[in-house]
């Protein structure tokens, strides 16, 4: 089952990570971490919560625990992406969030961001400690300058979130119109919040989880490609190639034994649900 909440990536005393990326794109997902998102190079839309907000060079998203989202980046672009400990941004800010996750002011933060990322990569003596003090200090400098206000749990993101299990569940056999019928939302402002929400259609997003939980089966090596599709919910063999090399770049028999694709391979089953799609770079 592919699961659409991502597991925490800190470990140990860390209370952040930082990771730069060229082109990143990722499917939905949420976390129980806060993430800092700054655009560095190019363009790049965030989804939030069912808002799409377009970063230009130095922009920058704060999105807070457990909010849904989704970060597609131009080819070109580079991004770096923080994660923060809620505990870290509870002690420091307490339960308020800016009104609009795209922050109005810009603020020159790639050299903070590389000075942690090195700290992190170095593991020196006390780095946990200047690298919670450096995002402190970011924080607080953000929150003085925006506009905030107290959290607000959107009853439609819950749905939404319930939702993504379901398909994570039923990707074999569930439909457009079951999934409709489960928002409670008519076909066609389904088929529009859907695609704002994930960034593609309920058909290709639907295809993404099937060809990851195929790419599973195979890796295991006791199926045929023909199992896997039947099993993986595809209706016939022919749409299942097209689809999976479309996806992962290899036919099912033409497949790595070491490819990792969404969700990672069965070796990386337990470790959780990474979000980021192949065609991402990191720098």
């Amino acid at each position: 089952m592919i699961a659409r909440y991502e597991q925490s990536v800190l470990s140990g005393k860390s209370q952040v990570t930082v990771q730069r990326y060229g082109g990143l794109q990722n499917l939905p997902h949420w976390h129980m971490e806060s993430e800092l998102i700054f655009l560095e190079k190019g363009y790049c839309d965030v989804m939030v919560e069912n808002t799409v907000y377009t970063l230009s060079e130095n922009g920058c998203v704060f999105i807070r625990s457990g909010a849904v989202h989704y970060i597609k980046a131009e080819t070109d672009s580079v991004v770096y992406v923080m994660k923060i400990d809620s505990e870290l941004i509870s002690s420091t800010v307490g339960a308020q969030t800016p009104v609009c996750p795209l922050l109005e002011k810009r603020y020159p933060l790639s050299e903070d961001f590389e000075k942690i990322r090195q700290e992190i990569s170095n593991g020196k003596k006390y780095y946990e400690v200047i690298c919670a003090g450096l995002v402190t200090a970011m924080i607080g400098e953000i929150f003085r300058n925006e506009k905030t206000e107290a959290l607000n749990i959107s009853s439609e993101s819950s749905a939404y979130k319930e939702l993504l299990r379901l398909i994570g569940e039923r990707y074999a056999d569930i439909t457009f119109d079951e999934a409709a019928e489960f928002m409670c939302f008519s076909k066609p402002y389904f088929s529009k919040y859907f695609r704002k929400m994930s960034g593609m259609t309920f058909s290709e997003y639907l295809n993404v989880v099937r060809v990851s939980e195929a790419v599973k089966m195979l890796s295991r090596g006791n199926i045929s490609a023909g199992e896997a599709a039947v099993a993986a919910g595809f209706g016939t063999i022919r749409s299942f190639n097209r689809t999976f090399k479309r996806y992962t770049g290899f036919t099912p028999r033409e497949l790595p034994h070491d490819f990792v694709f969404i969700g990672g391979s069965q070796e990386n089953v337990g470790k959780g649900f990474d979000p980021t799609l192949p065609v991402t770079r990191t720098l």
